[in-house]
């Protein structure tokens, strides 16, 4: 509670600062719309083609472990985390509800089943790194990308010396054999264990054989949408500059510096777009769009589904 009450104040403190300094008026941020139309047709990406994309995605990893799972359920239980992980102090707090879900379902795969989360953000990071490098040639010429350049440059180091680390039978010789007396961390060992060994033996050429293409299609998805935000405000940046852009504002804030990102989401939307001459406020309010339609109204869908299939559960209790 006392870290995530500090998160709460380091956000308001970034959102008080951009709204000082930029002189932002927050009913601005929604009459500076101008086209309903791209916002409405962005709102339904996240809840079809993203979710589809994902849960395909997700599939595949599982049965390479031998766990098969409906995509159905798949789509369910991203849905759903979605809405528990707005709890959780990180912009992907839905991926720990994800892994504890998919455990309850195949318990005699703990580790292995949670692995496939971590392998699929792990690979989903090296594609957006991808993306972004790709991309970088395509962005106007200008003096100004050194910080942009350096970010990128730094982002996926880090993004490759973690696969490296995460895949590492070394690493994992370090702890695999200790042991600890208390029976709560013993368990907490045992499973840490469980899980790294997962990502170890993972066959990770076979997965991206079957899945890469699911994989590019669900980032590219989730770039559509920003796409979409912005020509609402009345900007067409060419898609393919979101590439070189979305992807690094999108890792930063994975990091748990504030709860759901908030500020810091922004502050970098207002830095990197503003490279490509976007006004502060049209950047908070594309920012503040996109994290509505990507994380708010699934995770609305996902409270409304736990609702109702709580309420199914009590009733079958009740009956039986």
């Amino acid at each position: 509670m006392p870290l995530t009450f500090l998160k709460l104040l380091i956000a308001f403190f970034f959102c008080a600062f951009l709204i000082h300094t930029f002189d932002l008026k927050l009913t601005a941020l929604i009459s500076d719309i101008i086209a309903w139309h791209y916002l409405a047709l962005a709102a339904v990406i996240p809840i079809t083609l993203s979710s589809f994309f994902s849960a395909n995605r997700w599939q595949v990893f599982l049965r390479l472990n031998s766990i098969d799972e409906a995509l159905t359920n798949l789509w369910k239980i991203n849905l759903i985390s979605q809405f528990q992980g707005l709890i959780l102090p990180s912009t992907q707090g839905a991926d720990a509800f994800r892994m504890l879900h998919i455990e309850r379902r195949h318990p005699k795969k703990r580790g292995t089943a949670g692995s496939t989360v971590i392998i699929e953000r792990m690979i989903g990071l090296l594609v957006l790194c991808t993306f972004t490098l790709f991309a970088l040639p395509f962005l106007p010429a200008s003096d100004n990308y050194t910080l942009l350049i350096i970010t990128i440059g730094a982002v996926s180091s880090i993004a490759v010396v973690t696969q490296i680390i995460l895949t590492s039978k070394k690493t994992y010789a370090l702890y695999s054999r200790r042991t600890v007396k208390n029976s709560l961390l013993s368990l907490l060992l045992g499973y840490i264990q469980k899980l790294h060994a997962s990502t170890i033996n993972f066959p990770y050429r076979q997965a991206l054989t079957s899945s890469l293409l699911f994989i590019c299609c669900y980032q590219i998805s989730l770039i559509s949408v920003v796409y979409l935000v912005f020509r609402a405000y009345g900007y067409d940046i060419p898609f393919i500059q979101h590439f070189a852009l979305y992807p690094v504002i999108a890792i930063l804030t994975m990091v748990p510096i504030t709860v759901g990102g908030l500020g810091v989401r922004e502050g970098f939307f207002v830095y990197f777009y503003g490279l490509l001459d976007v006004p502060a406020n049209i950047a908070v309010g594309a920012s503040l769009a996109n994290y509505t339609l990507m994380a708010l109204i699934p995770a609305t869908c996902g409270g409304f589904i736990y609702m109702w299939d709580t309420i199914r559960e009590n009733r079958q209790k009740d009956r039986d």
